[in-house]
């Protein structure tokens, strides 16, 4: 297989057309007369982009090309019907539009609970997988109160949204990559010490949700605790572009590894912020600068990266 057809598996038609669709989403919201916020357009990069490029590094070779195929077309049309429910005023048909999404990811669950099952309990990466998978049915379940203009637990929005988010990429995307970095690790030394971070980073989605039950105290303590699981596995990342063959993608690991330094900044400073009420970032100033540090910087890089690390390994062997 040459290094031209490699690359051109990464990007399968159905990626392609959502990368196309994700990039005109996030340049209209720019337009005064599309109504469409910052939020949104984060949020989007999830079912356009982040989840079909997660799914293929998490079953890699394991699934058929037609299987993939449906699923890759599975994705793209629960990825339309959401975005639809961005623009649609009545709460009822969003709210079902965007239950195509919630459907997508009641699947991956089921998925990771039969991963777990098999042998997550013997791979900490397959663990990590799981992991993911099932952040997502938290993030579907919430995206589906947004667009129905539920209030859960008290929560208003852009709150309710903004978990949606926080479980496509703090949940499924950094569970993903953990499982990643401690397969490229496996056999080498400090992988010990590495794992107590990358443990972190796969429980640190579930613990930080909780802990916006418990109050400002709290929510400081699993802000930093986090962020230091993640820059460890932002320090791994980069170690494995280093080594890695692949120019582009060692240099889009190095954009996640120094996208995720810079936005686990902005979260210790949000957080501290928070703990006297007193928030010097406020939410919206989140959403645009680690919003998009960590959606497009720390995830998307990475995933893309990884994606043509292992594509480059196809060709290798």
């Amino acid at each position: 297989m040459s290094q031209g057809s490699s690359v051109r598996g990464v990007f399968r038609l159905p990626f392609l057309l959502g990368g196309s669709f994700w990039i005109a989403l996030a340049l209209a919201s720019f337009s005064s007369h599309i109504h469409i916020g910052i939020i949104e357009v984060l949020f989007s990069l999830g079912p356009w982009m982040v989840v079909p490029l997660g799914a293929d590094l998490i079953h890699g070779a394991a699934i058929s090309s037609s299987s993939s195929r449906v699923r890759d077309w599975a994705l793209f049309t629960a990825a339309s019907l959401t975005t639809v429910s961005f623009f649609v005023g009545n709460r009822v048909a969003a709210a079902w539009l965007a239950s195509s999404w919630l459907l997508i990811c009641a699947a991956f669950a089921g998925d990771g609970l039969r991963r777990f099952v098999t042998s997550g309990t013997k791979s900490f990466a397959q663990s990590c997988f799981a992991a993911g998978e099932g952040y997502l049915l938290v993030a579907g379940i919430w995206l589906v109160a947004s667009r129905a203009g539920i209030s859960l637990f008290g929560f208003h929005e852009p709150i309710v949204l903004l978990t949606a988010v926080h479980f496509h990429f703090a949940g499924f995307a950094s569970a993903v990559l953990a499982g990643l970095v401690h397969q490229a690790f496996v056999g080498r030394s400090g992988l010990r010490l590495l794992r107590w971070a990358l443990t972190i980073v796969v429980l640190g989605p579930g613990v930080l949700g909780l802990a916006f039950f418990a109050g400002p105290k709290a929510k400081l303590a699993g802000a930093l605790v986090f962020a230091l699981g993640l820059l460890g596995l932002a320090s791994a990342m980069i170690r494995v572009g280093l080594e890695a063959k692949n120019g582009r993608g060692r240099w889009l690991l190095f954009a996640s590894g120094g996208s995720v330094a810079v936005g686990m900044i902005l979260v210790a400073v949000w957080a501290v912020g928070e703990y006297p009420l007193q928030a010097f970032v406020n939410i919206r100033q989140m959403a645009e600068f680690h919003g998009v540090l960590n959606g497009v910087g720390f995830v998307g890089c990475g995933f893309v990266g990884w994606r043509l690390l292992k594509a480059g390994q196809s060709v290798a062997s």
